[in-house]
């Protein structure tokens, strides 16, 4: 198509009629199935109008006609007709297809704007068409008229391979693989869960986590884990059960590299805050008690019959395990042809159900775009249907248990001593009886002038190891025993997934895992230290996001182009915050942050609807950015953010 755009004026006169007409019954006519009805309708050219020598015959322009008023001189736009026409200057006709109509909106005044055309200055002599030619109007008409672009779905059948040959009855073989989009074919020697730990491990996000803290951040000493290091350790734990277990070690891989690619800079500090500023706890959004869930069960309800605050405008939460399903279903851009990493849905799931859920807080749809995932992912239930998922899960709790310790015992926050004697208690013996050894072996080689470069360092990392050690032999052992008890044909009746947690603790150990997290809590997670990094995190975190939702333009560009595309998405009143007319991109950017939507005598039903929605998309989108920072990254964001403040 030609990169030339028509301009048309249209006086609201009764002169005009017929031709106004015209484009409501080309509007009314239109559909997007169909071809375009060039034939149908037309608007007349003046003869020998200079304009003509512009346009060729045959080829296709997009249109903008204007609709307005003229009161002694002052202009007032109404209705305005986008649409692609087809001159035929034989006949001085254009053939017009008008795809939308519309009152005058933001997305009209910035294309006008954008021209710089005036309507009593820049039209020739009695002419009401002008013709302009300019790339990032065109391209915005584009992005407008345009079908929004669905990916399409593959249907690749899965073969068998022969290194899956002699796994587990219960394990996932790489001919139950199933995708949102099956996007590349199969290839022979290459599993399609070795595909997606290959994905995981290329992606922006797995590379990030080298820099977001798990306790302690990276700038207390790089000896601290970091969620990269804490991933790794999560990888080689499960790996270690998988393999006792005979499972398949290149999903449980994936699934653990990937399963906190979600996660925010300042650990669980920054989660925590993203969350409370979408529940309203820290109040930087407009209107955010109108995004909560309508209960239609309360009686005490106040809210008119056409109250618009259904689920869809809803602003959800965060969490980082849903967040990581987000990530790579639709953040992660790696592939021209869709959004996302494409993973099979066995690694979204075991992602999604590393940690709880709390289903009553948050609802899937908000974090993954496939119709079929709820089903796919199995949100029914808390726990994983695979068992590499479920091995994933306990790794997790496992490597937070040990490193979590080791961060305690090398910060000074906990000595040695101070962990031994907790452990005195009756319940734990089998696990004191352990450690205690590390004391013995420590002496006897201590007796054979065997000399230590860092004895403290050597016994914390021994004595972590047991603890690791102890916990891995007991999930193993009793997870055997319930895998050797579960049917293999109500595993294939199901659909290759299990219905029941079969990868666990035995009651003793899940006791001393209990306990253990207890002690951390009161000891590391309750130091001055974490409370004033948590208390930095927080105030990073809410600094940035209300920077950038007072003003998105402060946005990393590619954030702003996806508030772009989400909008678009759900309305073609869609202005660009980037190459809009900057007085329409401000007036905008306040319908969307601060208007205040609650006022039904100042705005329309109509308007409420779409701006709740842009104020979501732009929300759930700041979050997106923040969430993917890391640590060092948000700190020097909000440095510079706070020095032009």
């Amino acid at each position: 198509m030609n990169k030339k755009v028509i301009f048309i004026k249209l006086k609201n006169t009764p002169n005009c009629k017929k031709i106004i007409d015209a484009f409501k019954k080309s509007f009314d006519e239109y559909d997007e199935n169909k071809k375009n009805t060039f034939d149908h309708y037309y608007y007349p050219f003046s003869e020998n109008a200079s304009y003509l020598n512009e346009l060729n015959d045959g080829e296709q322009y997009y249109f903008i006609a204007s609709l307005y008023d003229n009161n002694n001189g002052k202009i007032k736009f109404t209705t305005q007709f986008l649409g692609v026409g087809m001159p035929k200057k034989s006949e001085n006709q254009l053939r017009i297809t008008t795809k939308y109509a519309v009152e005058d909106n933001t997305m009209t005044q910035s294309l006008r704007k954008l021209s710089a055309l005036n309507l009593n200055k820049d039209f020739a002599d009695k002419e009401y068409v002008a013709i302009e030619e300019s790339k990032y109007l065109f391209e915005q008409i584009d992005f407008i008229l345009g079908e929004v672009y669905k990916p399409e779905q593959n249907n690749w059948e899965y073969e068998k391979i022969d290194s899956e040959s002699n796994l587990h009855p219960l394990a996932q073989r790489n001919e139950y693989c199933r995708r949102q989009y099956n996007l590349r074919e199969p290839q022979k020697n290459r599993g399609e869960f070795q595909r997606d730990y290959e994905r995981i491990v290329h992606s922006k996000a797995f590379r990030r986590m080298v820099d977001k803290a798990q306790v302690f951040s990276a700038s207390r000493g790089d000896y601290y884990r970091t969620r990269m290091t804490h991933s790794q350790v999560v990888a080689q734990i499960a790996r270690g059960i998988a393999s006792e277990l005979n499972l398949n070690i290149f999903l449980t891989e994936a699934i653990a590299l990937g399963h906190d690619i979600g996660h925010t800079p300042f650990g669980h500090q920054g989660e925590r805050t993203l969350n409370d500023i979408l529940n309203d706890k820290i109040k930087i959004i407009k209107n955010c008690d109108m995004f909560k869930n309508y209960d239609k069960s309360d009686d005490n309800s106040d809210r008119d019959s056409d109250d618009i605050l259904k689920d869809d405008y809803r602003l959800g939460g965060f969490k980082h395990n849903y967040q990581s399903v987000r990530v790579a279903s639709q953040l992660e851009e790696q592939y021209f042809e869709i959004e996302g990493m494409d993973l099979s849905y066995q690694t979204l799931e075991g992602m999604l159900k590393h940690t709880k859920l709390k289903k009553d807080q948050f609802k899937l749809d908000e974090f993954i775009s496939a119709d079929n995932g709820i089903d796919e992912l199995h949100f029914e239930n808390d726990f994983c249907s695979t068992l590499e998922g479920q091995i994933v899960a306990i790794a997790d709790e496992i490597a937070q248990r040990g490193h979590d310790l080791d961060d305690a015992l090398s910060s000074g926050i906990m000595s040695y001593e101070e962990f031994k004697n907790y452990m005195t208690i009756k319940k734990v013996k089998d696990l004191y009886d352990m450690i205690d050894s590390v004391d013995n072996h420590k002496k006897e080689f201590s007796e054979k002038r065997r000399k230590f470069s860092d004895e403290k360092d050597l016994v914390n990392s021994r004595l972590v190891s047991t603890v690791i050690k102890y916990l891995i032999n007991d999930v193993i052992s009793t997870s055997k025993e319930n895998i050797n008890h579960y049917t293999v044909d109500k595993f294939e009746n199901n659909g290759h997934a299990v219905d029941e947690s079969l990868i666990k603790f035995s009651n003793e150990a899940l006791m001393i895992s209990q306990f253990l997290e207890t002690i951390i809590t009161n000891k590391v997670i309750n130091s001055p230290e974490i409370a004033l990094f948590d208390n930095n995190g927080e105030t990073i975190v809410s600094g940035l996001f209300k920077a950038y939702y007072n003003d998105p333009r402060l946005l990393h560009k590619g954030t702003q182009r996806r508030i772009y595309s989400d909008i678009r998405r759900f309305t073609q009143n869609v202005v660009s915050f980037e190459l809009g007319n900057h007085e329409v991109v401000k007036k905008e950017i306040y319908n969307i942050t601060k208007a205040d939507l609650s006022d039904k005598n100042k705005y329309s039903l109509d308007f409420i609807k779409e701006y709740m929605m842009k104020r979501k998309i732009l929300v759930r989108n700041i979050c997106d950015f923040i969430s993917g920072m890391t640590d060092t990254y948000a700190i020097n964001e909000y440095r510079k953010i706070e020095k032009q403040l």
